[in-house]
């Protein structure tokens, strides 16, 4: 049955792809509102994770408030992903006139350096469209998890591959790392997630979140730049790409409380973007499910 329903999945990508591409890429993105909705109407279980994460990082918010946040992030959500169905559709001078870049001259600079740049992805906003654009400036590896169904993993790697990134999965990320920042390339890190008792404790929203240490580890053992940077959904129906300025990285020598304090600092500045923008972020995420007391899991699903 498993199968089957992979299978199933993977042609309602392919036919769901194919049809909103004969469409101009506008009316593409806004069916994903009506995708989005879909999904808000019958998700109750990740609605009800939504809610129990802006209730505690928003406290001072109505209910009316934060269901309204959940219902733009569904919408944003639905967007997004008739968005990436869209990319092959997309080359990069094509992409650049949907997404503005500001600030990129903090990329550059960092870059300039000649030590390549780890770059911090979060689940904002559309992120496949910010790791496509990225190619813009050079070489641009993303780390990514592979997906549980076969068919649909080829899709998306496909898709990615297409818009000029170089996809690694874990697990066999170490040595490409490495090389890729060696030859002065960008590596991208999806880190915003929880990691499990892998990670280290930051404060995210007032709460201890288990947080990826890769960035930080990394950074910390070649000296690379660490680059953050978000992509905003404008009102003309345009998207922003903001390249936020080097984060200093922290080198005392104590490598355990340098790759803390490091990972402290993009957290803040991924939390900055977050208040600004609370629509944009993956809410429906169970971000602080493991626990510093316990250092794994609860036992809820999510």
């Amino acid at each position: 049955m498993r199968k089957i329903s992979h299978i199933i999945e993977y042609i309602f990508l392919v036919l769901a792809g194919s049809c909103l591409r004969r469409f101009p890429f506008g009316r593409a993105s806004e069916a994903g509102k009506f995708f989005g909705l879909i999904l808000y109407t019958f998700d109750k279980k990740h609605r009800k994770i939504a809610y129990d994460n802006l209730r505690a990082a928003f406290p001072g918010k109505s209910d009316e408030e934060l269901k309204g946040i959940i219902k733009r992030l569904y919408k944003n959500m639905g967007r997004s992903f008739t968005e990436f169905l869209y990319l092959p559709k997309l080359p990069l001078e094509k992409l650049k006139l949907i997404v503005k870049a500001r600030g990129e001259e903090n990329l550059r600079a960092a870059l300039n350096k000649g030590r390549g740049a780890v770059v911090i992805v979060s689940h904002f906003g559309n992120w496949e469209f910010m790791g496509a654009r990225y190619t813009e400036y050079g070489s641009c590896t993303v780390i990514a998890f592979p997906q549980s169904n076969r068919f649909t993993d080829r899709i998306i790697t496909k898709y990615r591959t297409g818009a000029g990134m170089k996809i690694i999965f874990t697990g066999n990320a170490v040595k490409e790392i490495l090389r890729t920042l060696k030859n002065k390339g960008m590596v991208g890190f999806l880190a915003d997630q929880d990691a499990h008792g892998e990670g280290v404790f930051v404060d995210f929203f007032g709460r201890p979140a288990s947080t990826n240490r890769g960035p930080a580890v990394f950074a910390l053992k070649t000296k690379a730049p660490i680059i953050m940077s978000y992509i905003v959904r404008e009102k003309d129906n345009t998207q922003t790409l903001y390249f936020e300025p080097e984060l200093p990285l922290v080198d005392t020598g104590d490598f355990e409380a340098d790759v803390k304090k490091n990972t402290e600092n993009w957290t803040a500045v991924l939390e900055r973007y977050v208040r600004e923008y609370p629509d944009h972020w993956f809410w429906v995420h169970r971000r602080w499910k493991t626990r510093p007391d316990e250092n794994r899991p609860d036992d809820a699903d999510g």
